[in-house]
């Protein structure tokens, strides 16, 4: 395979890490789309899953100009509950408030998934969806989380992987609330061939912990 042949658009540690399990050649490279604005402008008129794919789709077509013969991944994660959408929070009071809203509730996690290649004139999505319910959390409960663990870079304020955390439970893909929905993303990258031998879901689950119910 050509080095570098793949562009993921994130920094983000956990997609990093579950990308390159896949065993591609890819190089990560921060996206240039300001996420905020996009967020202000959900009007509830498109499904949250397709909200989520559009989000991961204009964080590849960021950086198309760039790297125009690349193939380029972008994702992003978004929480929804009762008809509110939570992205990363904008401060301590603003994580704060989120966990007191996700406290003993159960609400969907949505991350979608997008390939690009602007050469070739590939502009792909997906999305998976998570259900995960959050322990019932006090104030200090919810303080104390946060202040072990800095929530600025976690759709929802909080880490599904944390030890000792605050999600009870959850049923789907806990590699979706990483931040990188890979049983979408593994079809995509077959069909354009960027997986050499190419690799099935099962065989990438193979030694790694298993979701649950």
């Amino acid at each position: 395979m050509m080095n570098n042949l793949i562009i993921l658009a994130s920094s983000s540690e956990r997609r990093i890490f579950l990308l390159k399990k896949l065993g591609v050649d890819f190089t990560p490279v921060n996206h240039a789309l300001q996420i905020e604005p996009q967020f202000s402008s959900f009007a509830g008129n498109i499904s949250i899953g397709r909200f989520a794919e559009d989000l991961a789709l204009k964080k590849a077509e960021s950086l198309q100009e760039d790297y125009p013969d690349n193939f380029i991944i972008g994702s992003d994660t978004v929480i929804y509950l009762n008809g509110t959408v939570y992205g990363k929070p904008k401060d301590f009071d603003d994580a704060f408030n989120t966990l007191k809203e996700l406290s003993g509730k159960t609400h969907e996690v949505y991350t979608g998934v997008s390939l690009v290649n602007k050469l070739k004139n590939v502009y792909r999505t997906a999305h998976d969806k998570t259900f995960v319910k959050v322990k019932p959390l006090n104030d200090n409960e919810i303080k104390n989380y946060l202040n072990k663990y800095p929530p600025f870079d976690k759709a929802g304020s909080y880490g599904i992987q944390d030890d000792d955390g605050i999600v009870e439970s959850y049923a789907g893909s806990f590699e979706n609330v990483l931040g990188l929905p890979v049983q979408k993303l593994i079809p995509l990258l077959n069909e354009y061939h960027l997986i050499y031998p190419k690799l099935s879901i099962e065989n990438y689950f193979s030694g790694f912990p298993p979701t649950r119910e």
